[in-house]
């Protein structure tokens, strides 16, 4: 029995220790390859492995309330806005979000003489404004939809917030819902860059000048525009066509002969798993490409682009009329049905569930106990987690950054 129990121990010592040249015995460390992340008013806290890609969101905010900033090791993230992700490093890390309070404003909503006719405005212009954003909805979209937009919304209070006016109109298609072109689509009318026979451009002159006769604002203040899928595109021509001071396009490459000869600092913010016709990964790559040819001549340019991020049950109370308690219950409905995988991620595009909720709603009673409105946001939040054709406010804090100073 002795000798059994020291074969044991001399087997069990060889395991612990290993002996180096001059004789001592040194402990071996186990390897450990999993860290915490410890995250304050937010989400993303969790156990993760170095080397992975982790996520992080802040509390929701109110109509009165902007997220304000992230402390703690930021110098990890790859942008300080409600939404960031890191690489995990071989450490511990901490993060904490703090979210201010704004003063809180309602878009002025009235009808503007164009061209041809009266045009939907919405309308806000902060005392002692420095400049004024004319903001650009995609197709078959509106100035209602737009100004409507949850992501869009977010946008427009960093834009106040920081002393910016904002513009909402829509184009002449969207208005009278005639597709001029026979393309099949209500869009803006990009060509020609005409600012005397192409309604759309006159539209825009017609509305600026009202307010500059009103006294509202004045033609000493910077113009910048921001517009999303064929309202980025808008954004490149119009900024070029009346020389803003900058724009930006969000999921939308512009064109390449533009980007060839215009003058005006660009900045591209584009979805990763973009869907749509017309921009994919093509239209990406596209967007690259007349960024770094604004870049080569000399003009002001950033690419960005955002990358998928999983679902987190918090993520549907961003919207102050769903309680916590629903938006956990939307996740676990959508995790129950196997929409999202073991990371939590969507699988796939949204239009699968669209379909499958419009065929049998009693199927996600969840789901069918909101109103249309908060559908239609539940489908807008999961289209940004995939990062499909989506307008997003991710990147809302490095747009503001790039009208306010470009590449400085």
């Amino acid at each position: 029995m002795k000798q059994l129990l020291f074969f044991f121990s001399v087997l069990l010592l060889g395991v612990l220790v290993s002996c180096n040249k001059s004789g001592t015995a040194s402990i071996i460390t186990p390897v450990v390859d999993s860290f915490t992340v410890s995250v304050t008013n937010g989400y993303g806290s969790g156990t993760y492995k170095s080397g992975d890609t982790v996520h992080v969101w802040s509390n929701g905010v109110s109509a009165s309330q902007l997220f304000d900033t992230w402390t703690g090791d930021v110098s990890l993230l790859n942008n300080n806005d409600w939404h960031a992700w890191f690489i995990m490093p071989a450490r511990a890390v901490t993060l904490s979000g703090s979210i201010k309070n704004i003063t809180p404003f309602t878009l002025n909503y009235e009808q503007i003489k164009g061209r041809d006719r009266l045009k939907p405005v919405y309308s806000y212009f902060p005392a002692g404004h420095k400049g004024f954003v004319l903001l650009l909805h995609g197709t078959g979209g509106s100035a209602l939809q737009l100004s409507s937009s949850f992501e869009a919304q977010q946008i427009i209070k960093e834009l106040v917030n920081d002393g910016f006016g904002v513009i909402i109109t829509e184009a002449e298609e969207a208005t009278t819902g005639i597709d001029t072109n026979g393309d099949g689509k209500l869009n803006w009318a990009i060509s020609p860059v005409d600012t005397l026979t192409n309604v759309d451009y006159v539209n825009i002159r017609n509305i600026t000048d009202t307010f500059y006769n009103r006294g509202t604002t004045n033609r000493s203040k910077l113009r910048y525009s921001l517009g999303m899928s064929n309202g980025g595109a808008y954004s490149a021509a119009l900024s070029y066509a009346y020389k803003y001071k900058a724009g930006v396009s969000y999921c939308a490459p512009a064109g390449s002969a533009l980007a060839a000869i215009s003058t005006i600092p660009f900045e591209f913010c584009m979805m990763r798993n973009d869907n749509n016709s017309n921009v994919g990964p093509q239209g990406n790559a596209d967007a690259l490409s007349n960024s770094q040819t604004l870049t080569s001549r000399s003009i002001c340019s950033k690419y960005l682009i955002n990358d998928r991020s999983p679902v987190y049950p918090q993520r549907f109370a961003r919207r102050t009329d769903i309680s916590l308690a629903t938006s956990t219950a939307i996740f676990n409905e959508l995790k129950s049905k196997g929409y999202l995988d073991a990371k939590n991620n969507f699988i796939g595009y949204t239009s699968p569930l669209v379909t499958a909720f419009q065929a049998n709603p009693l199927q996600f009673p969840v789901l069918a106990g909101l109103t249309v409105s908060q559908l239609s946001f539940v489908v807008e939040q999961l289209n940004c987690c995939i990062t499909d054709h989506q307008f997003y406010s991710d990147f809302a804090k490095l747009s503001l950054k790039f009208l306010n100073t470009q590449c400085l």
